[in-house]
């Protein structure tokens, strides 16, 4: 491949990205932002699953439409059940901050490791229901299992995505246009590298017990 080429190739894929970005905010906006977000960010992520495992030409509009639709109900009830327990994990690690009592401050520390697993564990919710297809237990369990599974790629993970957050922060002009669809292509970047690795274990062990 040419060096034209491979400039052509990705100012396409760009493109895309921004693209999806924007359907990703129209349906975002379409549902009022509180019903909208969690089904365009499942739409976003099963469009970007498809462009990592080799679906480069998939019909963006159309599939992005049908997931949104189909998941509208589930991917809000399990959206909005997170943001709660994320909420009450916040604000329970803001009261142990703020409260001067020994023994109210001595929770500060587990409650701010419960609520980082938490955080890691939000980052793998949507990529493996979307991968994987399981049931919201399921999904739960293996999301848990993955982060420790593979603990360097879920903290490059969330490196990666902090320093993306703060780039957004900084310039705010890139939130329209790629703030989504960035996130959710980092996201999904490092998490196919964990069911990769998923995978691998998985056939070591079928082969030792064929041998």
């Amino acid at each position: 491949m040419t060096g034209m080429e491979r400039m052509y190739y990705f100012a396409e894929f760009v493109l895309r990205v921004v693209y999806l970005n924007m359907l990703a905010i129209t349906f975002s906006l379409l549902g009022l932002i509180f019903f909208g977000l969690f089904p365009a960010m499942t739409a976003t992520f099963y469009i970007v699953r498809k462009w990592l495992t080799g679906y480069s030409d998939i019909k963006i509009t159309k599939n992005f439409y049908t997931v949104f639709k189909q998941e509208f109900f589930k991917s809000n009830g399990v959206g909005w059940l997170l943001t709660l327990i994320g909420l009450l994990l916040y604000i329970n690690l803001t009261i142990a901050d703020v409260i001067n009592h020994s023994l109210v401050q001595l929770s500060y520390f587990p409650i701010l490791t419960i609520f980082v697993l938490f955080l890691f564990l939000c980052l793998f919710i949507i990529p493996i229901y979307i991968h994987f297809r399981s049931s919201f237990f399921s999904v739960l369990k293996h999301a848990f299992l993955l982060l420790f599974i593979s603990p360097l790629n879920t903290v490059l993970m969330l490196i990666t995505v902090s320093m993306f957050c703060m780039m957004m922060k900084t310039i705010p002009g890139f939130i329209p246009v790629c703030g989504l669809s960035g996130f959710v292509l980092i996201v999904m970047h490092f998490s196919l590298k964990t069911f990769e690795k998923v995978t691998l274990i998985q056939e070591i062990e079928r082969k030792e017990v064929t041998l």
